[in-house]
């Protein structure tokens, strides 16, 4: 057998090992995505998975393939009978690949098995997370009281859900343009079922001030006249029984703020004043 045929059937061979186990770990990590069963019954994620997983498979099988026709494409007859591992090297992979592929065959069915038991349970916990966060407490009311004349106001907040446990409130206002919040803040608060409401004051001097210095021209003239943006966050705080129901990203979710678990509202009020050389006028 030609060098050049020995180098592709060895890749070959690497390909048949290495593709099912890179398909069924690229099937797992699919798997794990919470939002492919978010919608309806989630029945259709299979059809994501599975044609996922067998495309990364033959990726990998032709990649290996091709590695190996190409290394055998280097060397022309004249260089095997002069470089002895040129041949010595393809006989060398055929024979441990097909020792780790017979290795391989005969466990391929616990991997497929623990592959689908691994997907089923993301399913089931995509499930959970449906139902729990029907539970979670939302904000079902809220806006900002604002006096104006540089009298302090007020965030007004109330809240409605089944849930008994701990939160995280956050906060902040904008000016109308802004990306970064002129004030902002988090509390912490325990919700349960009975409907609640609660208020978060407001310093009118702590909000003008931070617009001056947030444009940079605190000694200049300033007229503000605009509405101001308040953006509210509230994100439950699980514990340990809650976490290990839920599927295996959702703390990556959480973290990036595209958790369905999140609770988000945003309004606008408007706020004037003038600023001459640092000094707030009203």
């Amino acid at each position: 057998m030609r060098v050049q045929t020995l180098y592709a059937v060895a890749g070959l061979i690497w390909g048949l090992i290495l593709g099912p186990d890179a398909g069924l770990y690229a099937a797992r990590v699919m798997g794990g995505v919470a939002w492919l069963y978010q919608y309806e019954d989630g029945a259709w994620a299979d059809w994501v998975i599975i044609p996922f997983g067998a495309v990364i498979g033959l990726t990998v099988l032709f990649s290996c393939y091709q590695l190996g026709a190409a290394a055998g494409r280097r060397y022309d007859d004249t260089t095997v009978q002069r470089l002895r591992h040129a041949k010595s090297l393809p006989w060398a992979l055929l024979v441990v690949g097909i020792a780790v592929g017979t290795v391989t065959a005969l466990t391929i069915d616990n991997r497929q098995r623990a592959v689908a038991n691994y997907v089923q349970a993301q399913k089931d916990a995509a499930a959970r997370l449906l139902v729990f966060a029907e539970t979670l407490h939302q904000i079902t009311a809220y806006g900002v009281k604002w006096p104006g004349g540089g009298e302090a106001g007020r965030i007004d907040l109330s809240f409605g859900g089944r849930r008994h446990g701990d939160y995280r409130l956050d906060w902040k206002i904008l000016s109308q343009d802004g990306k970064e919040p002129l004030l902002d803040g988090s509390y912490a608060v325990r919700l349960d079922p009975k409907y609640k409401s609660t208020n978060i004051p407001i310093s009118a001097v702590e909000l003008a001030n931070a617009y001056v210095l947030r444009s940079k021209r605190p000694g200049a003239e300033i007229v503000v006249d605009e509405r101001f943006r308040l953006v509210l966050e509230l994100r439950p705080v699980l514990n340990g029984r809650e976490w290990n129901a839920l599927p295996d990203d959702e703390a990556a979710r959480l973290d990036d703020g595209e958790s369905i678990l999140l609770a988000r509202a945003t309004t606008a009020f408007r706020v004037k004043f003038e600023a001459r050389g640092g000094r707030i006028k009203w």
